[in-house]
């Protein structure tokens, strides 16, 4: 079953009289004769919910004392021994139970075989064990593709959605999974598909409007995405994931002070969460109010304790925010460390252009070439790309000179006319920094059919201005006349 399953059934006016009736007879001194399924519900309620292992662990052994044969919770024993890494004792309990069939336990021996990396083996179980299913085998291939996506395995997850999908195509569960599944593969466009159908049948959905502003935020469309988290908040003002969504989307289109609000609710909300000190890092740093980004950083660093799914990240802005300091040994040695949760396989290698990144910032630009030049011998596939990257560091930290003959070799190598056109407005930017008037009218004639580019380099210099008119506006700031009309 789904988290948000539980969960929601852990909110529901049954499950709330469930745990008051066990806890008043606890507080009584008494035992409370519930069945083994109710029990095992309430364990699972302190061990979700409450994070409190010692009070699942009382309520699981009286489900063992009163039902010592109950499939329940034996499973929730044995995968409580699983979440510790004992797969041994685990695997030993489960053998144990005599329903061997039972649909929790199969579960259970599919996520033993998925923690010692035996995919295709649990995969084949779960398809061998779905086609002798009669009854809710609907429910069997839902909950099988969830045993997948619970451990990113989105391809196996498929397989088991689509059987559902020819089965049950009209049922909101499986669209609910088919979007779960396609957005975990990062096709969004597919996902939105399904996921707008949830929000026919269920408009007051956060989870659907939740996942609609995720997928709008892999294709980039934040206004849509931005809309998405209103819906969800205008449900329930208080969701947290909702918040998570608008305030990540108001980073990406640079509204940093509108971000810094939401992500100081909701460290109101949730102090223990690093990602949202990551993320107020982000805010103050562009701020430039770097002592409070060091101390927000400080405290993701020390949430983390090094096995954050943001990691490498959280090092990373540490590096950039000491950096800005001018500390430029500690800002490598926090590279130094992000290196062991840095993908190896990455299409651009992050850290060495973040080095270059720091050197470049404390006048250094020598040993920040050589950190591009290695990148490049190092990722000779990726060339082009970390070489652009590197030229770009340099013109942001304001070494034009430098990174115009790095445009002009970017120049050399691509035929492509677009990629022409905007490196020519970069290095109109640069000749105009470097006061050379004949070679930045030359560049910006050239950079004509690069408008987009030309605007978000010269906006400010040549405010409510059109990009086909800046040439004539730079050649009247120079001249003190407008260019005569060929």
């Amino acid at each position: 079953m789904r988290l948000d399953d539980d969960l929601k059934y852990f909110e529901s006016p049954e499950f709330k009289d469930l745990l008051a009736t066990y806890e008043a007879a606890l507080e009584a001194g008494s035992q409370a004769y519930m069945e083994a399924d109710e029990l095992t519900d309430i364990a699972e309620y302190y061990s979700m919910v409450c994070h409190d292992d010692e009070r699942a662990d009382e309520a699981i052994s009286l489900a063992l004392q009163l039902h010592p044969d109950a499939v329940d919770p034996q499973v929730f024993k044995a995968r409580q021994y699983m979440l510790t890494g004992d797969i041994g004792t685990a695997e030993e309990i489960c053998r144990s139970i005599e329903d061997q069939q039972h649909r929790e336990v199969l579960f259970l021996r599919a996520e033993l075989l998925l923690r010692q990396d035996r995919v295709k083996q649990a995969a084949a179980m779960l398809q061998q064990a779905s086609e002798s299913v009669t009854e809710d085998r609907d429910f069997f291939l839902y909950d099988s593709a969830y045993v997948f996506i619970d451990y990113h395995l989105y391809e196996e997850a498929l397989c088991f959605a689509l059987q559902l999908e020819e089965m049950a195509p009209d049922w909101y569960k499986t669209w609910q999974i088919m979007a779960d599944v396609y957005l975990g593969k990062e096709d969004n466009r597919t996902a939105l598909g399904y996921i707008e159908r949830m929000l026919d049948v269920d408009p007051f959905s956060t989870e659907a409007w939740n996942w609609s502003a995720e997928a709008h935020c892999g294709l980039q469309e934040y206004d849509e995405a931005l809309s998405s988290t209103e819906y969800a908040l205008a449900v329930d003002p208080e969701n947290e994931r909702a918040l998570q969504l608008k305030a990540w989307i108001l980073l990406q289109q640079g509204k940093f002070t509108d971000a810094q609000q939401l992500y100081e609710q909701l460290i109101d909300w949730n102090p223990l969460n690093e990602q949202n000190w990551l993320y107020l890092s982000y805010c103050l740093l562009d701020a430039d109010r770097l002592d409070e980004a060091i101390d927000a950083i400080e405290k993701a660093e020390a949430l983390s304790e090094d096995i954050s799914p943001e990691q490498a990240g959280i090092y990373e802005q540490h590096a950039q925010i000491l950096s800005r300091k001018g500390d430029v040994k500690g800002a490598l040695a926090r590279l130094d460390e992000a290196q062991a949760y840095f993908e190896p396989d990455a299409e651009i290698p992050d850290l060495d252009l973040l080095r270059a990144r720091v050197y470049a910032e404390n006048s250094l630009p020598e040993p920040a070439l050589e950190c591009i030049q290695q990148a490049c011998q190092h990722h000779e596939e990726q060339q082009e790309a970390i070489f652009f990257q590197g030229a770009l560091t340099f013109f942001e930290c304001e070494y034009y000179s430098l990174a115009n003959e790095m445009f002009a070799e970017l120049m050399h190598r691509t035929q492509v006319p677009e990629q022409q056109a905007a490196l020519y407005a970069y290095q109109a930017f640069c000749y105009m920094k470097m006061e050379d008037v004949e070679q930045t009218l030359s560049c910006l004639k050239s950079a004509a059919a690069a408008p987009e580019k030309l605007r978000e380099l010269f906006a400010e210099e040549f405010p409510y201005v059109l990009p086909d008119e800046y040439y004539d506006y730079y050649y009247h700031r120079v001249y003190g006349h407008w260019p005569e009309k060929e």
